[in-house]
């Protein structure tokens, strides 16, 4: 029996996929639904699904950059408002591209298309490639970090600064602190200098969190003489030497 997950942002369209995946395909088996890109990636990581319908317009991760995080073997059906990504979509190796509202003869056609591909042995769909511009940098959009016994999915854009810790990386959210097991020269190449920093050997800042940098002259004894006040914040974050020229303007 094939398992679906439905990924839609809006209850009362994903309730009415739902709806009518049940009336025309009663084999089909609804493993999930969620609202949002960043469930989407937990659930296809812990349900393992053999078919993904996917909108493209949600908070947080878009549909464009679940798709590059759904196994080769897991086909793809778009679920969207917008037209605009279809060729690259089927080009992707998508199985179908369906755009709203839905009619039950347009998705009757893409439950044929999808029994039809499932007794084929599909090849795998291309998803790497899919939406991403020639030569343009792919930057991390979230982490998987570890909080006492439990893994949290965390949108890196709510990270206000990472910290190395020994052995660790901690990464400081407004909401808690979690683990990850990763070096800060290692992270900092994967984040986008537009948005982050390196103040120090052991700490990168997000640029968007910073209140003010503030003198202070005992820290000069041992480095740049800088320190980093977040917003809403009352930890400083020492500015060494060798990274204070970027923030000696502001």
């Amino acid at each position: 029996m094939p398992r679906a997950l439905i990924v839609e942002d809006e209850p009362l369209l994903r309730a009415e996929l739902t709806d009518q995946l049940r009336a025309l395909w009663p084999e089909l088996q609804i493993a999930g639904q969620v609202e949002n890109g960043i469930e989407a990636v937990a659930a296809i990581d812990a349900l393992k699904p053999d078919i993904v319908f996917l909108d493209i317009q949600m908070p947080g991760l878009n549909g464009m950059e679940v798709a590059r995080h759904i196994p080769e073997s897991c086909q793809v059906v778009f679920v969207t408002a917008y037209a605009d990504y279809a060729l690259a979509a089927f080009d992707a190796g998508a199985s179908d591209y369906l755009v709203k509202p839905l009619t039950t003869a347009r998705l009757l056609q893409t439950i044929h298309r999808l029994k039809s591909r499932t007794a084929a042995s599909p090849p795998p769909a291309l998803w790497e490639k899919l939406f991403e511009k020639e030569d343009a940098p792919v930057y991390l959009k979230w982490i998987k970090a570890s909080s006492g016994h439990s893994v949290r999915l965390v949108m890196v854009s709510e990270v206000l600064y990472f910290q190395s810790s020994e052995k660790y990386t901690r990464v400081v959210t407004e909401n808690g602190d979690s683990l990850i097991r990763l070096p800060i020269k290692s992270l900092l190449e994967q984040l986008d200098p537009q948005m982050f920093a390196q103040i120090h050997r052991s700490a990168i800042v997000n640029l968007q969190a910073i209140d003010r940098i503030e003198r202070n002259e005992f820290v000069a004894r041992g480095g740049a003489g800088l320190e980093v006040i977040l917003k809403g914040r009352t930890e400083r974050l020492t500015v060494s030497e060798g990274f204070a020229r970027q923030f000696r303007q502001m």
